[in-house]
């Protein structure tokens, strides 16, 4: 092979690398010199967003950022509306160009409202998602007994539904509860009920809600609790809120024997969530004195702890309930304490 064959062969090489070399990444440039080299996700809510392969998803502020760049047509919208489809480049002084099909726009960074490449990533279509409310699903159920020196069984079965939105909740839970021990029947309850809340401002909402059930232990043939009120978030956020609640009820219990109770009520309540990765926790707190004689009062109280069971849809729950009544029938006492370990099956 001769000098020329060689060179030719060279040249072949260096272009068969060039052809190979990946497309030019997008760009984002920081006011302190930097270049960032990659695929430049979006910019929304002031912050840009590039996937990188040396550091997967960077999120940058964009009062840092001096330019933009990418190779392949995106949206950009402007302040004030000015949406526009093409690949950006910037100037030198920190102009954004946009080569939209037919015209150009022209802005400074700072005056980039939003970046997005998929329409279904656009703000109004990410605003109609969050929007939406959507249900979600639980039933649970907890078997437990023993045989032996000491014969028990205990049963519960529940289940919750759920519709969320961006401003409002609806909720629906139904339990049921029996336990034996020793053949003798030591619990025996069932409740259902309904509790509707909307939020009028971002910390201020309104609620009404429902319970109804029935005790046998306690000889309670049938309660009912309805109510309705304000409530307040002191805290509220993506992973936990802390809310507290404020109304006037009516609290109707009829007895097997004794007297009923029927009686106008303050609905007094906490509701607090707390999500982290990979467990929740849960408190629930109603105090319910009668505006009749404040002494005659109820209180309901629910904590849980939840752990998800590998990766699957099942939940473990460990909790811990209480309901006292202060002027209870005969024979019967205040407190009523249930520890439970309830198996969750969660779906939408």
């Amino acid at each position: 092979m001769n000098l020329s064959h060689l060179r030719i062969s060279a040249l072949a090489v260096a272009a068969g690398a060039v052809l190979a070399a990946p497309t030019l990444a997008d760009t984002v440039g920081t006011k302190d010199g930097s270049t960032i080299q990659g695929k430049i996700l979006r910019v929304t809510g002031g912050v840009v967003e590039i996937e990188t392969a040396f550091a997967g998803v960077l999120k940058i502020q964009q009062s840092a950022v001096a330019s933009l760049g990418t190779d392949s047509p995106v949206f950009v919208r402007y302040q004030g509306g000015n949406t526009v489809q093409g690949a950006i480049s910037t100037a030198t002084g920190g102009e954004v160009r946009v080569a939209g099909p037919g015209a150009w726009a022209t802005g400074q960074v700072d005056n980039v409202e939003a970046v997005w490449s998929d329409p279904s990533d656009s703000p109004e279509a990410k605003a109609a998602a969050a929007a939406k409310r959507a249900w979600a699903f639980e039933a649970a159920v907890d078997v437990i007994g023993t045989h032996g020196n000491t014969d028990s069984l205990a049963t519960s079965f529940g289940f919750a539904a759920t519709l969320v939105g961006p401003q409002d909740k609806l909720a629906f839970y139904a339990a049921y509860t029996r336990a034996e021990l020793e053949g003798d029947v030591s619990a025996n309850n069932a409740k259902g009920g309904v509790d509707y809340s909307a939020y009028f401002s971002p910390r201020a909402s309104w609620y009404v809600r429902e319970e109804i059930g029935t005790d046998k232990i306690k000889e309670l043939d049938f309660y009912s609790n309805t109510a309705a009120g304000l409530g307040y978030a002191v805290i509220r956020e993506a992973n936990q809120e802390l809310t507290f609640r404020a109304g006037l009820a009516y609290r109707y219990e009829s007895y097997e024997f004794g007297d009923d109770i029927s009686t106008p009520a303050l609905d007094l309540g906490l509701m607090h969530s707390y999500t982290a990765k990979t467990w929740r926790l849960g408190n629930k707190l109603t105090f319910l004195p009668s505006l009749q004689d404040f002494a005659n009062y109820r209180i309901q109280h629910d904590s849980f702890l939840e752990l998800p069971l590998a990766s699957t849809q099942w939940k473990i729950r460990l909790g811990l309930a209480n309901d006292y009544v202060s002027e209870p029938q005969a024979g019967k006492k205040k407190l009523d304490t249930t520890y439970y370990t309830k198996f969750i099956l969660s779906w939408k």
